[in-house]
């Protein structure tokens, strides 16, 4: 890719890039609009410097700057390009030992029961949790953000996982609203990285739980647990703990799980299977194996090669600021 600020702004330069949105729109069948969000100026502008207008005239002042920008997005698209090929497809869905375990939880709580699932980073909690919701119908997965820390941000939330966009204002109404949505369903509502919710938001779900009946489960970090069961809070949430139907607690993944992942890679070398073990059992668990994985594919193929333990090794290292051991 080239710095766009070493490329003189003539106007044959000008000119192809002109030439290039105008065939590129047509061909895409976008809008100056969606031109605008993925270059970055207006429609209105792009528009003008296509018809050869802008400034006054095809080669004003001004052009030369939206050329540029037209040609960082030309590259953009090509190097996205090139990556697409280079990159393997990184598996779907598996069905590891974790995740059956979690859909057995989440199926619990959605007959109408409170649970949590507490797992360490990479343990594959939220892509189960995807995966069920998915499946089932009337399930609300909800990413719980660090800025969640108002009734109405969290409604909202619940309410953009049910497609439903239009919730009145103020947080009381809010609530009920959220409330009458959940009445009756046989739903169940998922709020992952539920360690981000302060106290008056945990209370206020388990408002919804006792009046709607409604499933709920909270997905997170072993912080939720002390927050629930020790601590000088731990009074904050009895009401709430007491209602907990079913607790799963895992810090890192199985040996099944990563057996199953190094299976969705069609990977059979010993050597390569055992050296996924040893990322896993570091900190980021399966999401590090998919990211080493993905890295050593991509250089097995720069080397025209079968994937090996050396490329995982070479892909790990560079990945990691802490090298696992062969």
């Amino acid at each position: 890719m080239n710095n766009v600020n070493a490329i003189e702004e003539t106007e044959s330069f000008i000119l192809d890039q002109r030439e290039w949105l105008i065939e590129h729109r047509q061909t895409r069948a976008m809008s100056w609009a969606q031109l605008h969000n993925l270059i970055g100026r207006a429609g209105s502008s792009l528009s003008a410097f296509c018809s050869g207008k802008y400034n006054g005239g095809p080669f004003a002042g001004g052009n030369g700057e939206i050329a540029k920008q037209i040609f960082r997005y030309r590259q953009t698209l090509q190097r996205q390009a090139e990556l697409k090929v280079e990159a393997p497809v990184i598996p779907d869905f598996y069905e590891t030992r974790t995740a059956i375990e979690i859909h057995h939880l989440l199926s619990w709580a959605q007959r109408g029961r409170m649970t949590y699932w507490v797992g360490g980073p990479g343990t594959g909690k939220t892509t189960a949790s995807i995966e069920y919701a998915q499946r089932a119908s009337n399930v609300w997965y909800v990413p719980v953000l660090r800025s969640t820390k108002r009734i109405t941000a969290l409604c909202t939330a619940v309410l953009a996982a049910m497609k439903d966009f239009t919730g009145p204002t103020g947080e009381s109404a809010l609530s009920t609203y959220v409330r009458g949505k959940m009445q009756d369903t046989g739903g169940l509502l998922i709020l992952d990285d539920a360690q981000n919710l302060p106290i008056d938001l945990i209370e206020e779900v388990r408002g919804w739980y006792d009046l709607t009946g409604v499933g709920v489960a909270f997905i997170g970090n072993p912080t939720i647990v002390n927050r629930m069961e020790g601590g000088a809070r731990a009074a904050d949430f009895a009401q709430l703990y007491s209602r907990i139907g079913m607790r799963m607690i895992r810090a890192l993944p199985l040996k099944d799980d990563i057996d199953a992942l190094a299976a969705a890679w069609d990977v059979d070398d010993s050597a390569v299977i055992a050296f996924l073990h040893k990322i896993g059992t570091k900190p980021g668990g399966l999401r590090s194996c998919t990211y080493a994985m993905e890295l050593a594919v991509m250089m097995a193929r720069g080397d025209h090669s079968t994937l090996s333990a050396k490329h995982l090794h070479a892909a790990w290292s560079q990945l990691s600021t802490q090298p696992v051991m062969a």
